[in-house]
Formats: C-alpha cells, sequence, structure tokens
C-alpha cells in the first residue's frame, strides 16, 4: 500500500510540543541567511494583514505566524507543504489553528494563561471575515517561505515572532511602549561573554520576545550544553510579548521549564506569582484529568 502523503488540519508532522536539536543543524542553516528571510515574512505578513484588515489588532496575524510555526517544510513523503496548506479555505486554516493550539494546551496546560492573548480568537468562533483576512495572512507567509524557516532547523537562528511583532507594531507605538528588540547578533555576543551552566536559572526581567533566551540556548547547544536542564524566568509588560515569547520557549526546544509573567517587573514577587501559577494550572489539568478518567471508569460499569 502506498504512504498517505500531504498536510491535514489534524496530522501534522512536527508540532509545537517541541523537537530534539539535529546535530545537522549548522549546516543546514548554512544556505539560508535566515534573518533575511524572516524580514521577507514580516513584511509579507505586515502587507496581507493591513492590506485585508487595516490597523488594530495584531493577535490574529502573530498568531498565524505562530500556527504555521507547527508545520514541517515538507510532508512525510518528501515533498513541500506550501502547495496543501495554500489550497486550504478560510474554515480549513481555522479548523488547523483551533486543532493545533488545542493539542498544544492539552500537553502543555500550565502555559495557557501565557498564550492567552494570542489564540483567544481562534477559540471565539470569530466570523468570516476575520476568519479571511486569517488565511489570507497564512497565504502571504507561506509565499514568501516561512516553512523552510520554521519547518528547519533554522528556527533556532532567529526570532521570526520577534520580527513580526516589531514590524507590524508602528514606530511611534514601539517607542511609546519603549520596546527595543536586541538584534540576534548582539544578543549572542552578550550570552558568548556569560557561562551559563546546566541546571541553573536565566533571568530577563524585560524579555520581550525571548531573544536573549534564544541566543543563551544557541551558545550551550555550542559549548555542548543541554537548554533544557535551565529554568528559564522572564517577564514583560507587553501580553501579547509574553506570548510570542512562550510559543518561541517551543520553537527554539527550550524545554518546559519556564517561568514566564506578564507584568511590571518593578512589582515585588513577580518570580513568585509566575511560579504560583504554572503550579496552580498543572494542579487543576492534573485534577481535571484524574476526574475524566474517574468518570470514564465509571461509564464503562
Amino acid at each position: 500500500m502506498a504512504p498517505t502523503c500531504g498536510v491535514t488540519p489534524r496530522r501534522v508532522s512536527r508540532s509545537l510540543k517541541g523537537t530534539s536539536m539535529p546535530s545537522s543543524h549548522h549546516q543546514v542553516s548554512a544556505s539560508i541567511n535566515t534573518e533575511q528571510l524572516a524580514n521577507k515574512i514580516a513584511a509579507a505578513v505586515e502587507s496581507a494583514w493591513h492590506r485585508a484588515y487595516g490597523a488594530g489588532r495584531l493577535d490574529v496575524p502573530i498568531s498565524v505566524v505562530a500556527t504555521l510555526a507547527a508545520l514541517p517544510e515538507k510532508d512525510s513523503c518528501g515533498h513541500h507543504v506550501n502547495e496543501t496548506v495554500s489550497s486550504w479555505d478560510a474554515d480549513t486554516f481555522h479548523d488547523f489553528a483551533r486543532h493545533t493550539w488545542s493539542s498544544v494546551i492539552r500537553h502543555r496546560p500550565e502555559i495557557t494563561h501565557l498564550l492567552h492573548p494570542m489564540v483567544s480568537w481562534i477559540f471565539d468562533d470569530p466570523d468570516r471575515e476575520v476568519r479571511s483576512h486569517a488565511v489570507a495572512v497564512a497565504q502571504a507567509a507561506l509565499r514568501a517561505g516561512q516553512p523552510h524557516l520554521t519547518g528547519t532547523e533554522r528556527r533556532f537562528d532567529v526570532d521570526l515572532l520577534g520580527t513580526v511583532l516589531t514590524v507590524l507594531r508602528p514606530k511611534p507605538a514601539l517607542k511609546a511602549r519603549g520596546q527595543f528588540y536586541t538584534p540576534g547578533s548582539i544578543a549572542k555576543l552578550v550570552a558568548g561573554m556569560s557561562d551559563v551552566r546546566e541546571h541553573s536559572n536565566v533571568t530577563d526581567p524585560m524579555m520581550g520576545t525571548g531573544g536573549m533566551f534564544r541566543a543563551v540556548a544557541e551558545v550551550m547547544r555550542e559549548r555542548g550544553r543541554d537548554p533544557h536542564t535551565i529554568r528559564w524566568i522572564g517577564c514583560d509588560v507587553d501580553t501579547l510579548a509574553v506570548a510570542c515569547a512562550t510559543v518561541n520557549s517551543m520553537i527554539w526546544n527550550l524545554g518546559t521549564d519556564i517561568v514566564f509573567q506578564a507584568g511590571n517587573t518593578l512589582e515585588p514577587g513577580w518570580r513568585e506569582v509566575a511560579l504560583a501559577q504554572r503550579e496552580e494550572l498543572r494542579r487543576l489539568a492534573a485534577d481535571l484529568q484524574r476526574d475524566q478518567a474517574m468518570n470514564a471508569f465509571v461509564r464503562s460499569l
């Protein structure tokens, strides 16, 4: 029997739940300038969104890019996914987005509140107009080559979500928020001057979309150390940036020990609050899973 190929909303070869770091990472990345590709994708997303929707909410285009990060570059038969996904209509893409984030939340319930500012619209049954705008952004990102970036090991080299968020936000808005994203090369230079050991904490009280974490993880891997052993602690006043950092922790395979908070780092105890929220959500998810298992057992009697 011939293998079944292609990508459907309910069959994704690689998910945002995390993957291991292939040893061929740098060889694969060398042939493409990832920063240029990220800027190309961001420009395409910005143009498609503002042409379709105009100015305003950014959760939809950002979440579209984040959703596409769940796609591999090629399907199980070696075919590029661009053609298949580009043919999806608005409802099919929305179904794929809902399935993707439902799967992520089931496996990582402790990050639900962090993702909420980005993905809540997907579960709110948006009207057809919003769905149409979303799929227009997805098609633009696919044409710009997003699967060649986030669908391969190149995703470790760049902060695509940070680039998209920066391009989508008007310059005055970035200045008013005091948001200045550190270039990847500068972040790596700073990370290279540190000596982060396994089983330690890395804290960034103004993390934005997490670019410094990406740089630290890259340096650790170059030194033969495992970023999965790190507790990543971060905070930012921008809830959408925190959501991007949360998704980035999966795209960059940082592991599951993240303690993020959307809030003001000048407020004392934000780390403790973030950790308490994470543990409470884990407890609630475990209780719910136990109750569901008990109900299933009772129904089987």
